[in-house]
């Protein structure tokens, strides 16, 4: 059984920049990541507004500096998925898929998750073609990619798809929810078709592996068929880890200054890079004073 200082959940620009910043401060963090450095930055087109880079920067290349910047001073990240955390005798017990880690200080960041279409919508078993997220979309070429969703997401995927596909964008609602500027690359591109006031009724896959999406406008219904259907229909907090038990522990413990919950997951709609570095280098400046006064 491991027993760490603090360990932090997530390496997304959130838990990149606290590890980062506490390993500067001389307290090296344990930091857990269950899948892809970077997070939902790995899905960024182009990133325009993050303080130094004047011409913009792809996500990716922004995570890989990132990555290079915490190795450099470092910064181990270590390839364990979180099960579950509970708080008792003044620690914290975090089961992971290869151990258990005791801790003092936890800091949560462990971004969001896509919400899923409601129940009944899909039919058979279509999962190896409808995605969440982008980045496993990026090497396809020649493909049609539906996107369900028109705000910030939705655009920035669209455009992100369009330089090797077409690339469909359906959205529920009659006006648009994202960015001017992006809806006004997303009309400039001869390669994004659009239609508003499309409501999702079903989406069926065939036996063949190919699937059929029928969206309803007004009485009418279109049948569209696509390689692969990309999700952008909102996000919500990622807290599988945690139990109703440690939901109620939660405020009391943030108000202890033992436990932190950092960038997309408790930022509601301001999903920012620049907040979320912003909240990881914050956390790591109070976790220092907190071990400080001890």
């Amino acid at each position: 059984m491991a027993d760490d200082k603090v360990v932090i959940i997530g390496a997304g620009p959130a838990g990149l920049t606290a590890a980062l910043q506490l390993q500067r401060q001389g307290i090296p963090p344990l930091l857990l990541e269950r899948h892809k450095v970077g997070g939902l930055l790995n899905n960024a087109h182009w990133v325009e507004n993050y303080p130094g880079f004047v011409e913009g920067i792809s996500g990716p290349d922004l995570v890989d500096l990132f990555h290079r910047q915490v190795e450099r001073l470092g910064v181990i990240i270590t390839p364990e998925e979180v099960i579950a955390v509970k708080y008792q005798d003044s620690l914290f017990w975090i089961t992971t898929n290869k151990r258990e880690i005791l801790a003092k200080i936890l800091v949560a960041a462990t971004g969001t998750k896509a919400k899923d279409f409601p129940r009944g919508i899909i039919s058979g078993n279509p999962e190896s073609k409808i995605f969440s997220e982008v980045f496993p979309l990026l090497n396809e070429k020649g493909k049609t990619i539906l996107i369900v969703g028109a705000g910030d997401a939705g655009l920035d995927y669209a455009l992100n798809l369009a330089r090797k596909n077409q690339v469909i964008i359906l959205n529920r609602k009659s006006s648009i929810k994202g960015l001017t500027m992006l809806w006004n690359r997303v009309q400039e591109n001869d390669s994004i078709k659009y239609f508003p006031e499309m409501e999702i009724e079903k989406i069926v896959s065939s036996d063949k592996g190919s699937i059929s999406v029928f969206a309803r406008s007004g009485v009418k219904t279109k049948n569209f068929n696509p390689d692969f259907l990309l999700t952008a229909i909102g996000r919500e907090p990622e807290l599988g880890f945690a139990d109703a038990e440690f939901l109620k522990q939660a405020d009391g413990l943030q108000n202890q200054k033992v436990l932190y919950l950092i960038g997309d997951l408790h930022n509601g709609d301001f999903r920012q890079t620049s907040l979320a570095v912003s909240d990881g280098i914050r956390a790591a400046m109070e976790i220092e004073q907190k071990l400080e006064i001890g």
